[in-house]
């Protein structure tokens, strides 16, 4: 017995100092910026899971400084929320590749694609799919975002007093699902004949899915997780397969040039009848083709609803702020009509009220707390002396920076739209507040996401009046690869 513990003893010291040894270039970073003197000698740190990983992160922030170098078990990490830096790395052609750590879940879960794709393979398809997202597309969608707005009335209406304020988050779900189902694949689901509540939860549970291969250690065992995907997820797996046969339902739709489906609309500014013409013209390829449109069909939904919920929560927190939306909208739309007209693009660039709120809200409550990059192709030199070898991934703390209050000021933990009034904002630094990332991988669904967001929230506000005893700093987060709340706290809704 005792060789044998020898021996394994043995083998643990060899493994830790070729994991040392490996990691060698790091200890020079490690004199340059906070670091944690432990975890550099065991070249190990604590995992975080899905219900901690955003307070972890603002405790090592707080420890050892908004830019710093740490573990997550035994993969180093060099994380920052400085808006200088964040502008280098996200500018650098060094950083066009997403972080093997953050991601593995989403390449896992969803294949290759949009959002997983790496460097100039990533670059030639995003050219292709930035055809749907040109301005002049998105704003010939308001039609739909305002005609789908009325079965959001319909259930809203219902709400009153919710002692469990997470159906009103179902409901915003179910009416983004049949926007972008119209927006993307040009079906008007409406027409169809299915449970959108059903088709919600479908997609929120591959979500569910995708968080947990993303943050549970052991899914990182290709075997573990090959036998998990058969088993535990194989649900999760068919409603994947479902929404892809969806997707390839409209490419053969638009592909037979066939108006006889009244499901369908007119396919001049949908995605989905453009990614046809370059299946037909062997630019891209199915699986390509259907893989992408399921990253974007399921980015749209949980951002956007996420969004959506955070900002009717914030409402009801701060009526003083809500009443000035409020008045700002029933300016702009004077008509006793609750809610009930028609948004044009020159009227939301008139809600300049509203568009404070929604960024103050999106400020304290990120839809996406963070992501990575991985420096690929050479060591990346910072401005400040600092470089980061290659191979390491980078995490963007999009949470910690916009609660930095050497950015924000003494009440960076305070919700203030006043942050957002233009005497504010010229004297941040211009990667300050990114919600949508920026940089050469911006988000491709930014532009639809902020007409999107001002129009239905404007109608929203004059039509109920929303109120709640929560208070933000009890708001208990977790990053389910979007912000979520783990408690649903009470919220009443009333018609004005």
């Amino acid at each position: 017995m005792y060789p044998f513990i020898v021996c394994v003893l043995i083998l643990l010291i060899t493994l830790w100092i070729y994991h040392r040894f490996s990691h060698r270039r790091l200890f020079d970073l490690a004199t340059k910026v906070g670091s944690d003197k432990l975890q550099m000698i065991l070249g190990f740190g604590p995992i975080s899971t899905a219900e901690t990983i955003i307070s972890a992160g603002a405790k090592t922030a707080e420890k050892l400084g908004q830019t710093h170098l740490c573990y997550i078990g035994p993969f180093p990490q060099f994380v920052t929320g400085d808006p200088q830096l964040v502008k280098e790395i996200l500018t650098s052609p060094l950083c066009f590749y997403k972080g093997d750590i953050t991601y593995h879940g989403m390449h896992n879960a969803f294949g290759k694609g949009l959002l997983t794709m790496q460097g100039p393979e990533w670059l030639s398809h995003r050219k292709l799919m930035d055809v749907g997202f040109k301005y002049s597309k998105i704003v010939g969608n308001l039609p739909i975002f305002n005609k789908k707005t009325k079965g959001l009335f319909e259930r809203m209406d219902k709400c009153h007093v919710m002692k469990n304020s997470y159906d009103i988050l179902v409901y915003f779900r179910e009416f983004t699902l049949k926007v972008t189902g119209e927006t993307l694949l040009g079906r008007d689901f409406d027409k169809s004949n299915v449970d959108m509540n059903l088709y919600a939860k479908k997609v929120t549970r591959v979500l569910n899915y995708l968080s947990d291969i993303t943050f549970k250690p052991y899914y990182r065992n290709s075997i573990i997780l090959k036998l998990a995907q058969l088993t535990i997820f194989k649900e999760e797996r068919q409603v994947l397969e479902f929404l892809g046969g969806l997707i390839d339902e409209a490419f053969k739709h638009y592909g037979t040039n066939s108006q006889s489906d009244p499901e369908y609309g007119n396919g001049d500014s949908v995605l989905a009848a453009k990614v046809q013409e370059y299946l037909q013209n062997n630019i891209i390829e199915r699986e390509l083709a259907i893989s992408s449109m399921i990253h974007l069909f399921c980015a749209a939904f949980e951002t956007t609803s996420m969004t959506f919920y955070f900002v009717i929560l914030m409402l009801a927190m701060y009526p003083e702020y809500q009443e000035k939306a409020f008045a700002e909208v029933s300016e702009i739309f004077p008509d006793n009509d609750d809610g009930e007209f028609d948004v044009t693009n020159e009227d939301i660039l008139r809600l300049r009220y509203l568009d404070m709120f929604i960024k103050e809200t999106l400020r304290l409550l990120p839809t996406i707390p963070q992501f990575g990059r991985r420096v690929a192709g050479g060591n990346l030199q910072l401005s400040n002396d600092i470089v980061i070898p290659e191979d390491l991934e980078i995490i963007i703390n999009i949470f910690n920076m916009n609660r930095n209050k050497d950015i924000w000021g003494p009440e960076a933990d305070k919700f203030n739209p006043d942050k957002f009034l233009p005497c504010n904002t010229e004297k941040l630094h211009p990667y300050a507040f990114i919600p949508f990332s920026k940089g050469l991988r911006s988000c491709i669904g930014m532009r639809y996401s902020e007409l999107l967001l001002r129009m239905v929230v404007a109608k929203i506000i004059k039509r109920y009046k929303f109120s709640t005893a929560a208070k933000l700093e009890d708001l208990e987060l977790q990053n389910h690869i979007s912000t979520q709340l783990i408690d649903y706290p009470s919220l009443t809704v009333e018609r004005r």
